[in-house]
């Protein structure tokens, strides 16, 4: 069977994209070749037109996964305006729609502890996509700095594997709401549904913040 011009890299594309959302989902060493293949309609002796081994293909899915993280921010900061862009990461990082759809959401939190224990090419797929990511926040106009940038997606991906983990959704939903508070430094009251899909409406003060402690003066003077 004769096949059109760039069948074998569409395909080989499509086995990608699935690894990449099976490795977020269930880790880096979960991938069975037999069952990805046949889930992607496609036989198991296929596999070697594709990639040189098991790990080629971890390795290509896992820096899919990044790309595809690092886009999501960037599509977060073109839809912002000027100054803004923390605003608009956070609204689409920090919910629930966010953290229920693993599979297709931030590599960061989804991988992050497996990376330590992973080869040179993940871990420099890994450090790559991370800078981007700094670089998204940090190249902002009057946005945060680079180590304010890097604070800030320690933050909110830690908040994010956090509200994963736990079994309890008030929990949950409450180390967001934290998390998004403590980074922006306001209280955003968001409208729509339980999902997050809101836009932010008002931005005020926290009450919560840090605020210098009044000294009541002594009764006893020395």
């Amino acid at each position: 069977m004769r096949y059109e011009k760039g069948h074998r890299a569409g395909t080989s594309a499509r086995i990608v994209e699935r690894a990449s959302a099976h490795i977020r989902e269930r880790g880096i060493e979960s991938i069975k070749v037999a069952g990805l293949m046949k889930s992607a309609g496609l036989t198991h002796g296929g596999f070697y037109l594709h990639f040189k081994s098991r790990r080629d293909l971890i390795e290509r899915a896992f820096a899919r996964a990044m790309d595809g993280s690092v886009q999501q921010w960037r599509k977060a900061a073109d839809r912002s305006n000027p100054g803004e862009r923390l605003l608009s990461i956070v609204d689409y990082y920090l919910t629930d729609r966010h953290r229920d759809d693993i599979a297709n959401g931030c590599a960061l939190p989804a991988l992050g502890a497996e990376v330590t224990r992973a080869g040179v090419g993940i871990k420099r797929a890994f450090s790559s996509g991370l800078r981007e990511m700094i670089d998204v926040l940090s190249e902002d106009v009057n946005g945060p700095s680079k180590r304010e940038a890097i604070a800030i997606v320690s933050e909110i991906v830690g908040a994010l594997l956090l509200a994963r983990a736990v079994d309890q959704p008030e929990l949950s939903s409450e180390i967001m709401s934290v998390a998004r508070e403590y980074v922006l430094g306001k209280e955003v009251q968001v409208l729509g549904t339980a999902k997050g899909q809101g836009k932010a409406s008002a931005r005020t003060k926290s009450p919560n913040a840090k605020r210098p402690l009044k000294r009541e003066k002594s009764k006893h003077l020395a």
